[in-house]
């Protein structure tokens, strides 16, 4: 799966900065069993509340990878996801690029909600892990359940 980290980050932020916080609920609420790659734009780091934590638990260790400065990282997302036929989680539209056709996109993308602290994904993402994977044992199924409380 690709996280658009910068997408996570600023979720419901129209005028806050973007908060370490969310990429935090993010990390915690993904399987180990579920490969995830983060990419995030460069301008995150400047705009992050807490650059020094970001930087030291996310960047350094490579648990998120940064888009060259001045590229959004959309560009870099959309084709990783196309090249690995992997998951891309954003709430991001992509509508400025042709670089996976509106039906690869529905297929591949998970949208989510943060809530009370608690990071949601959409109901279909414990299927489309399957599918990507191309299986769904009883071992993720039980995780992914665990994590979000999702019916399969």
């Amino acid at each position: 799966m690709v996280g658009d980290i910068s997408n996570v980050a600023f979720f419901n932020k129209r005028s806050d900065k973007p908060k370490l916080e969310y990429i935090d609920l993010l990390y915690s609420s993904i399987s180990r069993e579920i490969e995830t790659i983060g990419i995030a734009d460069c301008a995150l780091y400047h705009q992050i509340n807490e650059k020094k934590l970001y930087k030291t638990k996310y960047l350094i260790p490579k648990i998120i990878l940064e888009a060259p400065a001045g590229i959004e990282a959309d560009d870099f997302i959309l084709s990783y996801a196309k090249e690995k036929n992997a998951l891309i989680l954003s709430n991001d539209r992509f509508r400025q690029y042709d670089i996976v056709s509106e039906d690869w996109l529905n297929e591949h993308q998970i949208r989510f909600m943060i809530i009370e602290n608690q990071f949601f994904f959409e109901q279909r993402f414990v299927k489309l892990v399957g599918e990507v994977l191309n299986e769904i044992t009883p071992e993720i199924n039980k995780i992914l359940r665990e994590k979000q409380s999702i019916e399969v």
